[in-house]
């Protein structure tokens, strides 16, 4: 498992005035891989104990889900014995360590069957949010953002997604 990073404590603090449980959970998971997806639930109350400021790990409880898939709402994922993710178990074994940024939009975009999020965050039947697939590239398929990037460019570059034109720096990307 491993003692909190301080690299990652500092990640954590730097967002402390905006960073909501499920973020939390999701640089803790991006940033401090350890084997298995998620993080284990010591480490994460590890981080809390570093954090300056509160974090109300009791909530997690409240929103943990056993569901394999995604589901609706804002929802922290049991992946294993004693392990949390903000992502659900099937994005895990679908798409995990695989740096395959299209599969990654593909499984976001066959996963979430209605709009959920805030407008900028919004999986719509426009397709998915590029921060969003670039969150999801780096936390689960274990790519680097500019990796991430690059593979986007490329789906571009292929015809292998379309965006609208009216949208602006996070467009939404749906596979052709």
């Amino acid at each position: 498992m491993g003692d909190p990073n301080e690299h990652v404590v500092e990640e954590l603090e730097s967002h402390s005035e905006t960073l909501g449980l499920d973020d939390f959970v999701r640089i803790v998971e991006k940033h401090h891989r350890t084997d298995g997806p998620g993080v284990e639930r010591e480490l994460l109350a590890d981080y809390v104990e570093q954090v300056y400021f509160d974090v109300d790990l009791s909530a997690v409880e409240d929103r943990l889900t056993d569901s394999e898939e995604w589901t609706a709402g804002d929802q922290l994922y049991a992946v294993g014995e004693n392990r949390i993710s903000a992502y659900p178990a099937s994005w895990h074994e679908s798409i995990s360590d695989s740096g395959d940024v299209r599969k990654v939009i593909e499984v976001i975009q066959s996963s979430v069957t209605e709009p959920e999020g805030d407008a900028r965050e919004a999986v719509t039947d426009e397709g998915v949010p590029e921060e969003k697939v670039l969150r999801v590239a780096e936390t689960v398929a274990g790519t680097s953002r500019e990796d991430a990037r690059a593979g986007i460019e490329e789906l571009r570059k292929d015809g292998e997604i379309e965006e609208f034109a009216s949208q602006h720096r996070n467009p939404r990307l749906r596979l052709a």
